[in-house]
């Protein structure tokens, strides 16, 4: 069934934004796409304008420091996606797919769409509902965090107006009905194997994470398990991703347990896919992940993954070829991590990780289900909440 679907995001770089990129890259073969965003919006990193037919975006661009940070969003921001949502209502379009806005979660234009709309929910607002890791930045946060709590009920309402709210892991779909008290539907992500495959060359003595510069990705974990192997045979750590709050942090522990860390960012997939093929082991320590992109992707180029068995990346790891997961005890990570190093991984096991996953965790199964819920909208009628 072709379908005209506006496209809504304004997501930082990372994992959700290439899950968006590689759906839109998708859904624009067979359906009408056009890309509806913030002027401020990032559309650097997998740039999806060349994928869609148009782009429309109207002005708003967030303060950088306090107070005017908090009352743009409250102010300024829900007038932005009202005008957006207008664009939109008035464009014919069968279905909104909304993805988050980084500044409140849920983004706002959920309250103003008149026509149906599907919400994909990576994870709540977290900040709001656990405790997230703090070492440079903790002061200032708990001071504006007062200021910022109105940000738990905008993200709460917007969610709960869209009409069906899709995540990404069962683990997520469980905080996400318990917490707006609503419905969601699965729809697991996937990767491309055409791009994300194993090499024939010789693994290094190293070791390879992938995420933000913040403590809830569980870097300051890895340095610190990884400082307890002997110095003679221990492996140098890379961090791919973006820079974030604790990255001098990081850098600092690093030098402080004497191991040798790279920090890698802006990097191009096939340099990613490289260093994916040099690391021996992938280390998973997110706190709580709803997913793990980086999973799949390092699982693809037929590496195997060492990870905390928290959030949803149980789901994916789940026999002991694929990978071991453990508890969050930087002692027993540390072993683990030494028995990897010296095991010989064959290209056969590279190879059989690699078939794995191209044929349960493909673009192509994903985006089908995605199209299978936009489909459905039409056989119901909907109400808005």
């Amino acid at each position: 069934m072709f379908m005209r679907i506006a496209i809504v995001h304004n997501l930082p770089a990372g994992g959700q934004k290439r899950a968006l990129y590689e759906q839109v890259k998708r859904l624009a073969k067979k359906h009408t796409l056009d890309l509806f965003t913030l002027s401020s919006t990032n559309e650097s990193f997998l740039p999806l304008k060349p994928l869609v037919r148009s782009h429309y975006t109207v002005s708003y661009q967030p303060a950088s420091h306090f107070p005017g940070s908090i009352v743009s969003i409250y102010q300024k921001l829900p007038k932005a996606y009202q005008e957006l949502a207008e664009k939109i209502n008035q464009g014919s379009y069968d279905i909104a797919y909304v993805n988050p806005c980084y500044l409140t979660q849920a983004p706002y234009i959920l309250r103003f769409l008149t026509i149906p709309s599907v919400y994909y929910c990576p994870e709540p607002k977290r900040e709001f509902y656990e405790s997230i890791p703090r070492i440079t930045n903790k002061f200032t946060y708990n001071l504006t965090l007062p200021f910022r709590l109105p940000i738990k009920n905008i993200d709460y309402g917007s969610a709960r107006r869209a009409d069906i709210i899709l995540t990404n892991s069962n683990y997520s779909r469980a905080r996400i009905q318990n917490i707006y008290q609503k419905k969601a539907f699965i729809n697991y992500l996937g990767v491309d194997g055409a791009v994300f495959k194993p090499q024939t060359k010789a693994k290094e003595n190293l070791v390879l994470t992938v995420g933000e510069l913040s403590l809830h990705k569980g870097h300051d974990f890895l340095l610190k398990a990884i400082s307890l192997i002997p110095k003679k045979s221990r492996p140098q750590f890379i961090i791919v991703g973006p820079s974030g709050s604790e990255t001098e942090y990081l850098i600092k522990l690093a030098k402080d347990l004497k191991v040798n860390l790279r920090i890698l960012n802006n990097i191009s997939d096939t340099q990613l896919v490289d260093w994916y093929n040099k690391a021996k082991v992938f280390l998973y320590a997110a706190c709580f992940e709803p997913f793990g992109l980086s999973v799949l992707e390092a699982l693809s180029c037929g590496t195997f993954v060492l990870g905390v068995n928290e959030g949803g990346v149980s789901e994916i790891i789940n026999n002991n070829h694929l990978g071991n997961l453990l508890p969050r005890d930087e002692k027993v990570f540390s072993e683990r991590i030494k028995l990897l190093l010296c095991k010989q991984d064959s290209q056969q096991d590279r190879q059989r990780r690699h078939i794995f996953t191209k044929k349960n965790w493909n673009w192509e199964k994903s985006v089908s289900l995605l199209e299978t819920y936009f489909n459905e909208k039409y056989l119901y009628s909907y109400t808005k909440l």
